[in-house]
């Protein structure tokens, strides 16, 4: 049940004056359509995600892993209903996992706190899993190494949902030049998981009058989980 004192103050925090009350309204479309079984996927070479984490940190599968970055793996809840990706991970995150850290990372948390979630409730990860030279976007081979990483992430949590934050991380994931504001406000399916591609927190903190349509991306995520 949501708090809706706390609820109206975490709005405020990320810039969006929309009524509590908006939170609970219809979506546009029918979500209940679009969330479906993710059904049987391959099965994983590892168990669970702390067994592939251990796999994954030994990978040398592109040249990356002879830069000395350090593999990004993720971090939340492996049972999680969301999955997060965002593009590329920073140097600063560490092997520690502390993905999405600065204020991109504490905008990202007042925006599950605005639907009721913490951070650690969540799975938080990037479409490849080492940081690249000047943060460049990921080249055809280094997503292509490193896709089955995210592919076998999902096989295991089987998320009800999965959240492309930002431009990178969508067109690399659905394989399209499409622009964001094309894929944003409908749903996709990467693995059979449905999928919502919404504004990554580093862009918002540039262009902060997209906060109200970030508003209506999480109430439609909140519809979606609650299915």
């Amino acid at each position: 049940m949501f708090d809706a004192n706390v609820l109206d103050i975490y709005l405020r925090e990320i810039g969006v004056k929309t009524p509590v009350s908006l939170l609970f309204c219809a979506p546009d479309i029918d979500i209940e359509a679009s969330i479906e079984n993710t059904g049987n996927h391959d099965v994983a070479t590892a168990t669970d995600l702390k067994a592939l984490k251990q796999q994954a940190l030994a990978c040398e599968q592109c040249d990356l892993s002879s830069t000395g970055s350090k593999v990004i793996f993720g971090s939340g809840d492996e049972h999680a209903d969301i999955l997060c990706i965002g593009d590329v991970p920073h140097a600063v995150d560490d092997a520690k996992d502390h993905v999405f850290t600065g204020d991109s990372g504490i905008l990202l948390d007042n925006m599950l706190k605005a639907i009721g979630l913490q951070r650690e409730q969540v799975y938080v990860s990037h479409i490849i899993q080492c940081p690249t030279p000047d943060h460049r976007d990921p080249s055809v081979d280094e997503w292509e190494a490193c896709q089955s990483w995210l592919q076998q992430k999902i096989s295991l949590m089987q998320p009800k949902v999965i959240l492309l934050m930002g431009r990178v991380a969508a067109q690399t994931v659905l394989q399209c030049d499409d622009a964001l504001h094309d894929l944003r406000g409908q749903w996709h399916r990467y693995q059979d998981v449905p999928v919502r591609v919404i504004y990554h927190p580093a862009y918002l903190l540039r262009s902060p009058r997209q906060k109200g349509e970030m508003w209506k991306d999480l109430q439609l995520i909140v519809q979606s989980i609650s299915v």
